[in-house]
């Protein structure tokens, strides 16, 4: 009787384990790293870091929610180092992933918090977006729109108009 009571416990405490293991998956984000890119002689530079996250089929959204809410103490410790978690705070309105790309949508916070994004070596933040969504075989190119317009966005960060044809259209941002 006592090797079934114990043969029993085994089993639970084997099946909550499992299940634990299987509700979360292991994720990369990229920040930048003082300590791998001395200086920040390359701004777009972007080094990951590994965190589990609860498993969701809308991962890449759930990935970008994770980036925003900016590095973790040990990983401060390491070196990395990111946008502050204030000025990231609400700016995705919307993430479309299809055919291979990554449409992301910004609110209009986005140009109140994240103006040093536009600058020469703030756009790396950029970098840090891209490589974190590229990491998933679905997304290959990240094209960004702020409430949909992507005129808006690319003169933002000093491109001009969208330069990417088909891929600047609002429908793509929803």
């Amino acid at each position: 009787m006592k090797l079934l009571a114990i043969t029993f416990a085994i089993l639970a405490f084997t099946s909550v384990s499992i299940a634990q293991k299987s509700s979360t998956m292991t994720v990369k984000l990229f920040f930048h790293n003082e300590t791998l890119n001395p200086g920040m002689e390359d701004c777009n530079k972007v080094f990951p870091t590994e965190r589990t996250i609860p498993k969701t089929a809308l991962i890449a959204r759930a990935v970008l929610d994770e980036l925003f809410k900016g590095v973790t103490e040990k990983e401060k410790s390491r070196g990395f180092w990111s946008f502050d978690p204030e000025a990231t705070t609400g700016v995705i309105k919307s993430l479309n992933v299809k055919k291979g790309a990554a449409y992301l949508n910004f609110t209009k916070r986005a140009f109140e918090t994240l103006g040093n994004a536009t600058s020469s070596c703030g756009s790396g933040f950029f970098s840090m977006i891209e490589n974190t969504l590229i990491q998933f075989p679905s997304i290959k190119k990240v094209y960004y729109a702020v409430e949909g317009n992507t005129k808006d966005f690319y003169e933002w960060v000093q491109v001009g108009g969208c330069p990417y044809g088909k891929h600047c259209a609002k429908s793509n941002f929803k």
